[in-house]
């Protein structure tokens, strides 16, 4: 830009001083054509000093002053900039430019934050706030009036058709992508003009204009900057043009932009004429975008912000070319609160003078088939197992027929399918991994052979066989003339092959005629026989398919677009119970149950379904787990459910009969413990087995002190708590009772001793105590610990410390405990239990969690010595304790860790998260730390490294993000700081990249 060698930025200090009595630093900014400098006085005050082109006129930059100023005044608290008048009392200062120009400058003040496009994450909050901050603006320029904006100019949404004078500047798909959004803009746009409110408006919300502000972690104060481009036109463009923008670099551009739409709505609700107009608009903008780099690339090659926006807004229109306008329309009135399809409810009225024939001939009998479920909470369904295979589906769908004693069955409408949540049906989107789950058609399960009639005169719209590429297998499509200008459409899948033969494009059926005859495996997808029906008011430009399941924030828009085919066909559904919505399952928890009862998260899961390192909620979104080492072999693993089932159909009693069971399983268990350890007693939870375990020391003992760790946990009994210091020390706690003596946490890292080598530094303070009770005439009665310390932030005992802390403890007649509850079964990779990472032997170990998989189960393995003190004359005795079933349970945990490898599993993908951990420490040096072993693994967050502060509100954030992404994971240690990793043992490899890849994202937030 030659006015930019010009003006130098000496020469803008020379001009500030003569004409604003400002002295201060000047810094060039990037722009278009105009020159703009951040201007900091030597006072701490910030400006923005612009220099328009000799070009642009006195009148031009009145407007803009004018505007600005109305802004100001009217804006509804918008922020925007406010003029700077000149030392004479005027906005606008002329200076002279090579060759005799004139350049009307001016100043503004300068408006803090961050520009959108370096501002992270684009979350639907901050979408939400520009919308509204940009309605009001729109709304305040309403009542402004003046003849400037009435101009002509290329960056007008209003008239895009000389882009056609330019098609030569791009290639041939370039041309077909600009040609496509021309002819739609005729088609859309055009006819409507004359319906379109209009006004002066913004005209140019992108992401490079947008200011943000952050307060909170989802409050937002918008800034709005540049009004160079206002100009009266259509009041929706302000819209278009700020979505144009806002979708850049994004995955999913129409789900991106619906809280942008509803929250300009609230402000200014859009008329039916403009939500019609607004996908073509959107696409307009980036179609006047990218022709204007194409010239200025020819004109300016040097200066790159002429095309920044160029490449994004290349690939948001090849997305953009494959949204059909049709369902972009009916997304934009979904979130403004309309009817999503507007001829949903010229359907419905319809509907009422319609007659319908049967598709299948069981459907015209008296009696109705009954309804099956098989959605993602769905006990019929039951274990994941049961369709994890087309042939286990099958055998599960034969017996839910043989169960109803019924040949065929229906159901499946809006119904959210666990199926359909496998890696075949993934897309990675704005929020990580979602999957097409919701069912879009009814279900006729029927033999294989059955035909297929015609429910009303129609004719074959398309047909195809998708076997290739879809499980649809052979389908068929009819469309229905319900009125003039009025079709519907009615879908056939998974029909035999030989339904296509002698079709053609047109081919006419009556009602009642039979059309196919449904097919079986492999044509149809393997899936078991039956006929997929499905309803579509509009083919939103698909032939041949359509699809049949939707994601579940889509399902709104399309149960409009594809309504319920049992109220098209006269089927009457059997009643189910409603399904509560979060808020309705909330106030109902708050109610009847404690309120100590806390969930998971700012915003709750509702979790239906478990399987492997998976958790489901009731949209059938998969979520990563990381954290649950309660289902230690993987949720709901199908050996350990079918164990129990077995047992519990023959018996289940008390340990006072005698059972083959808990003989076998504690053989089993024993056998994987050092031989000291020799004698089991079962229990229910993990919390039992520590107050037996502390019950037993005090009597081995003869002793009732208990020595423990800082920020230990071990249960919820009173006993548990009172050896809690997690408990105990916080909220609500009553702290430390009198018999209780804590050591300090052995953190290594941030503790009162670092370094590598503090194991005898540590276990110093056990001796220490001991020493302060032998003083007084007492000793302990044990030393109770967790083999690495959870809550306390997943600390790894230093080297040595057991070894020391267990001499000093047994030196004094007490007992070693170890707390095993989180930490056992080969979850540490190395070792199978954690006490064998210190090299010792503890005289109990407590086990809980892990040992059932889920079920209550628990246990506490001890020395002969300690249980023969133990045996004193008084009964032990637990109902529930060593039961046939929870035996049965427990043993198969056990045989799976064993025989499915799962110690080495978690060694080697262990190691694996470790490296990654360790390499994403080296790219974002807010994680301090990274330890434990195996699957029992966790990262410190720090903000200062000097004063080791621990960074809890980021740990907060990763956490709460991590979940929108997908993933489950938490925070703990004492300053919650810490994300803890202790998945289910199947966990994988390709589960830790997904983690690692997800972290990065977040960590770059």
């Amino acid at each position: 830009m030659e006015i930019a060698k010009y003006f130098s930025t000496s020469h803008i200090e020379e001009i500030l001083k003569t004409y604003f009595n400002i002295n201060g630093k000047v810094e060039p900014l990037v722009g278009e054509m105009d020159l703009n400098f951040h201007v900091i006085s030597i006072t701490g005050q910030e400006f923005i000093f612009k220099i328009p082109h000799a070009s642009r006129t006195r009148e031009e930059i009145e407007y803009q002053v004018k505007l600005i100023n109305h802004l100001n005044e009217k804006g509804n608290g918008v922020q925007v900039p406010k003029l700077v008048v000149n030392k004479d009392g005027f906005p606008i200062t002329p200076l002279a430019g090579e060759q005799g120009g004139v350049h009307h400058a001016w100043m503004l003040t300068w408006l803090p934050g961050k520009l959108l496009v370096d501002f992270k994450p684009h979350s639907p909050e901050l979408f939400a706030a520009i919308g509204l901050d940009l309605a009001k603006t729109t709304k305040s320029l309403e009542s402004l009036q003046h003849p400037f904006a009435k101009r002509e100019m290329k960056w007008d949404n209003s008239n895009p058709l000389w882009i056609r004078a330019q098609l030569h500047l791009f290639n041939e798909n370039e041309q077909e992508i600009l040609s496509y959004f021309l002819a739609l803009f005729e088609k859309t746009v055009l006819p409507l003009c004359d319906q379109l409110p209009s006004a002066i408006i913004y005209n140019d919300a992108n992401d490079y204009n947008i200011l943000v502000n952050q307060e909170g972690e989802s409050g937002f104060n918008i800034g709005l900057i540049d009004f160079g481009d206002s100009i009266y036109s259509w009041r929706i463009n302000d819209l278009a043009i700020n979505c144009a923008y806002l979708l850049l670099d994004k995955l999913e551009p129409l789900s991106v932009s619906g809280p942008t739409v509803q929250a300009f709505n609230q402000v200014l609700p859009l008329e039916d004429s403009e939500i019609k107009s607004l996908f073509s608009l959107i696409a307009i903008r980036l179609c006047i975008s990218v022709t204007h780099a194409a010239i200025n690339r020819h004109l300016e090659p040097e200066n790159e912000y002429l095309s920044v926006t160029e490449k994004p807004a290349w690939h948001l229109l090849k997305q953009l070319r494959e949204v059909s306008p049709q369902f972009a329309e009916a997304t934009f009135r979904h979130a403004c609160g309309k009817v999503p399809f507007e001829r949903y409810s010229q359907y419905k009225i319809a509907l009422e003078k319609i007659e319908v024939a049967p598709i299948v001939q069981a459907l015209s009998e008296e009696s109705m088939p009954p309804f099956i479920d098989l959605s993602v909470g769905s006990r019929s369904l039951g274990n994941h197992e049961n369709y994890s295979t087309s042939k286990q589906f099958s055998k599960t769908i034969k017996q839910i027929l043989a169960d109803l004693e019924t040949d065929c069955a229906i159901g499946g409408y809006g119904e959210v399918r666990p199926f359909y949540t496998t890696d075949a049906y993934l897309f990675h989107g704005d929020n990580g991994p979602k999957w097409r789950s919701t069912h879009m058609g009814l279900d006729v399960w029927i033999a294989a052979g059955t035909d297929v009639f015609a429910p009303l005169d129609g004719k074959v719209f398309s047909f195809k066989n998708n076997t290739e590429h879809l499980d649809y297998g052979p389908t068929i499509i009819l469309e229905h003339v319900i009125e003039e200008d009025f079709s519907i459409y009615t879908l056939y899948g998974h029909l035999a092959e030989e339904s296509l033969e002698g079709l053609y494009i047109g081919k006419e059926f009556k009602k009642k005629e039979a059309i196919a005859k449904i097919g079986s495996p492999p044509v149809n997808g393997d899936w078991p026989p039956h006929l997929h029906f499905q309803i579509m008011l509009d083919m939103l430009g698909m032939e041949g398919n359509f699809p049949g399941v939707s994601y579940a924030e889509e399902w709104p828009i399309f149960k409009t677009i594809c309504p319920d085919p049992c109220a098209f066909l006269g089927i009457k559904k059997q009643s189910n119970n409603r399904v509560l919505s979060t808020e309705e399952t909330l106030s109902k928890r708050k109610h009847n149950l404690g309120k100590s009862l806390s969930v998971s998260y700012q915003k709750p899961l509702r979790i239906l379904r478990g399987k492997g390192q998976y958790l489901f909620d009731e949209t059938g979104r998969r979520y990563l787990d990381t954290v649950n080492n309660v289902a230690h072999v993987g949720h709901e693993h199908p050996r350990v459910v079918k164990a129990g089932q077995a047992q519990m159909a023959v018996l289940n009693t008390n340990t006072r009969y005698l059972h083959d069971n808990i003989l076998e399983y504690a053989e089993a268990l024993l056998n994987t413990f050092p031989p000291e350890l020799c004698v089991c007693h079962f229990v229910n939870s993990g919390s039992e087995a520590n107050e037996l375990a502390m019950r037993m020391a005090k009597i081995k003992s003869g002793a009732t002190d208990m020595l423990a760790v800082e920020v230990g946990y071990h249960g919820n009994t009173a006993a548990a708590i009172d050896v809690s210091s997690y408990k105990f020390n916080g909220k609500g706690g009553q702290g430390k009772p009198d018999f209780t003596h804590l050591a300090p946490l052995p953190d290594s890292f941030r503790g009162k001793h670092r370094g590598e080598k503090t194991g005898a530094q540590y276990a110093y303070y056990i001796s220490t105590m001991i020493q302060e009770l032998q003083a007084v005439g007492k000793k302990p009665a044990g030393f109770i610990h967790e083999s690495i310390l959870s809550c306390g932030g997943q600390i790894v005992l230093p080297e040595n410390y057991l070894k020391l802390a267990y001499k000093s403890v047994r030196d004094a007649g007490g007992v070693c405990i170890a707390d095993e509850v989180q930490v056992g079964f080969g979850r540490t990779g190395e070792h199978f239990w954690g006490f064998e990472l210190q090299g010792v032997v503890p005289d109990i170990v407590t086990l809980g969690k892990p040992i059932g998989n889920g079920h209550p189960l628990a246990a506490v393995i001890c020395t002969r010595e300690v249980a023969d003190a133990f045996a004193n004359g008084m009964e032990f005795f637990n109902t529930f304790g060593g039961n046939p079933v929870s035996c049965a349970i427990g043993h198969e945990v056990l045989k799976v860790v064993k025989e499915e490898g799962l110690q080495e599993n978690a060694l080697e993908v262990g190691n694996y998260l470790r490296s990654n951990l360790l390499d994403l420490q080296k790219d974002y040096p807010l994680i301090g730390d990274v330890r434990g072993p195996g699957f029992f693994q966790g990262f410190e967050l720090i903000s200062d490294y000097i004063a080791m502060t621990p960074a809890e509100k980021q740990a907060n954030y990763l956490a709460n993000r991590m979940k929108t992404h997908g993933i489950l994971m938490s925070v703990d240690g004492p300053d919650h700081n810490i994300l803890k990793i202790k998945p289910p043992m199947v966990f994988d490899k390709s589960n830790v990249d997904m983690m690692i890849h997800y972290l990065r994202k977040i960590f770059g937030e």
